[in-house]
Formats: structure tokens, sequence, C-alpha cells
């Protein structure tokens, strides 16, 4: 399907296939670090073989892909996707090219993603949204049924897919997801200026929150946590932040599951929790939200320059967290 956009500017929107694989890769490297920030919940320099795997093996049923590419060069200059996560529902995603926002590209990909997804059996979108992006909530709010749920600092909102899709009411939320004001995805702001969720001086649990993706860093996290929480008689939150793909929710769950067991059966009260996210947010939101006492993370690997370019989780946590901070390194 080929489209003239507003500026005259032409581009085909078309199904993914695994051969955009390159196509998908070059597009990404043009994009902004805010940009990948939106799409996939945290800092992200490139996409793994793993990643385009994932985003080309699509099967146009339970996960859809929808490729916009301009007609004069063929560079891809949009994504729009959805995800089926239950009967009737999906979670929508879009990215758009820097060089292309504001031109009618993430509009016409939305669209044809809204009619894709009533042929396939959907008639609902989940929307995770910033708490404080009040014009995107009210949007959504008039456009039909909407129930909100809170999960640190995002609003999920549960959006019944209206039968006529050209109301004005759609076409604002159009715009705003063509703009990533929807994107489900934290600011690149909170990286950059940090905030601080509740403060020292608040009550606290004796609880230990501590965080783990199955390296060698966060096991050591998860040893030390145990030798303070049998110390201390403390409970402990084994908590973990995955991105963007469902089979990484569903390798980090075990991850968890697994170090949740071994604290069990050190005779500890343990709770588990995979969120996602970028870690450090996620496990400053669950120490503010349980009023935990303790943080415990992993040091992690990543070099000096690395570090004074963009940070590493333990700098970010301690820069956000409302509780004491213990940063491990693993033993010699």
């Amino acid at each position: 399907m080929t489209i003239t956009l507003p500026d005259g500017s032409r581009i085909a929107i078309r199904p993914v296939e695994p051969d955009d694989r390159a196509l998908l890769a070059e597009g990404f490297g043009r994009l902004s670090p805010e940009s990948r920030y939106r799409r996939f919940f945290a800092p992200m320099p490139e996409l793994s073989d793993r990643y385009l795997d994932y985003l080309t093996r699509v099967d146009h049923h339970d996960h859809e892909a929808l490729l916009a590419v301009d007609v004069v060069s063929g560079d891809a200059v949009g994504v729009a996707r959805f995800v089926r996560s239950g009967p009737g529902v999906a979670e929508p995603a879009i990215v758009v090219a820097d060089d292309w926002h504001g031109r009618g590209v993430g509009t016409r990909l939305l669209n044809a993603l809204v009619e894709r997804a009533r042929d396939e059996g959907i008639s609902r979108f989940e929307a995770p949204v910033l708490a404080e992006n009040r014009a995107a909530i009210d949007v959504l709010e008039r456009l039909g049924t909407t129930t909100r749920r809170h999960t640190g600092r995002e609003v999920e909102l549960l959006i019944e897919l209206p039968e006529e899709r050209e109301g004005a009411d759609l076409r604002e939320l159009l715009r705003q997801f063509a703009v990533g004001a929807l994107e489900p995805a934290r600011s690149l702001l909170e990286i950059v200026w940090p905030r601080r969720r509740g403060a020292p001086g608040d009550e606290r649990r004796n609880l230990i929150v501590v965080g783990t993706d199955g390296s060698d860093h966060a096991s050591a996290a998860v040893d030390a946590a145990a030798e303070l929480a049998v110390a201390s008689d403390a409970a402990v939150e084994v908590v973990a932040a995955h991105r963007f793909l469902p089979p990484e929710r569903a390798e980090l769950a075990g991850v968890v599951r697994d170090a949740a067991g071994a604290l069990r059966e050190r005779g500890l009260h343990v709770h588990e929790s995979v969120r996602r996210g970028d870690p450090a947010l996620v496990l400053t939101d669950v120490a503010d939200e349980e009023h935990a006492r303790l943080i415990v993370v992993g040091a992690g690997s990543r070099g000096k320059t690395a570090r004074r370019l963009i940070g590493s989780v333990a700098d970010s946590v301690a820069e956000r967290s409302p509780c004491a901070v213990l940063i491990v390194r693993p033993r010699e």
C-alpha cells in the first residue's frame, strides 16, 4: 500500500518479513538515543541478533508488524506492531525515524495497525502511558470505556477499540502515538536528570530488595542479600526488569524463581517481582512502594569509559534510591 503524505513524500506500508533484518537494523541506527529509549524501555546501543529475530519473525496473527518504507530511498522510516497478550487483547507499539517525525507516518502506520488488529479479532489495546502525560490520558478516556491500572510511574489504560476510527478524538490519539507520547516506556529525562522517589527519612519495613538478571554480579548480590536477611531476620523481594521481548520476561521469571527458591531454602520470607522497564527505575520503584530499608545490586561489568558516558545500573540506583543501597562485587 503506497501513501502520499501531506508534504508530498511517499511511503509504502507493508508487513515485516524475515528478510527485513538489515533494513530494521539500519533504521534503528538512525534513531536518536531518546527514540531508542522510548521504544525499548532502556538505553540500547544496537539491536542484537535475538532482538532482530523477534522483530522480524512475526506470525501476522498474534504478533503483527507493519513497516513504512520511503519510496524514493528505500529506507525504513517507521514500524508499528501489536503483540497479542490475551483473548481479544494486544499491546501496541510504534517507532518513527527522527527525521520523519511530524509528517504523518505514525498516524498512517497506527491506523493500518488498528485495521489489522480488528481483522485478527482484537477489540482492545492495552497502552502504558507515562502517569504525568495528562493530555494522552484524557484523549484515551474520551475515546471509549477505559480502565486504569497503575504500575510504578506508568498508567496502563485498557482501551476498547472503536468500530469507527475516523473521528476527531481518534485522530488526536493517532497523533499522540506518532509523536511517541503513548510509547510504553519511560522518559529519557529520568536518565539524565534523576528524580528520587520517597525520602531517606521515611519509615521503612524490614525488607531488602535485590535485583537479579542471572549474571555473576547479580548472583553475588543475591548471596549478599541472603546473608544480610538471615542476620537481620528481614524479608527479601527478588526483582528483575525486562525490556520488550516476551521471551525475555519468561526467562527472567525463571531466574527470579530460582533465586527466590534458593533464599527460601535458607528459611527466608521471599517475594518475587518481574516488571518491564529500566532496571534502576524498577528497583527503586519497588523499594519505594514496599518501603524497603535496603536495595542490594550487583556492581555490573561495564568499563570505566562506558560508566562515564552512560553510567551503570548501580550508579542510577544509588542516585534514585529512597533507602540505603549496597553495591556488591563478585568475589575473585
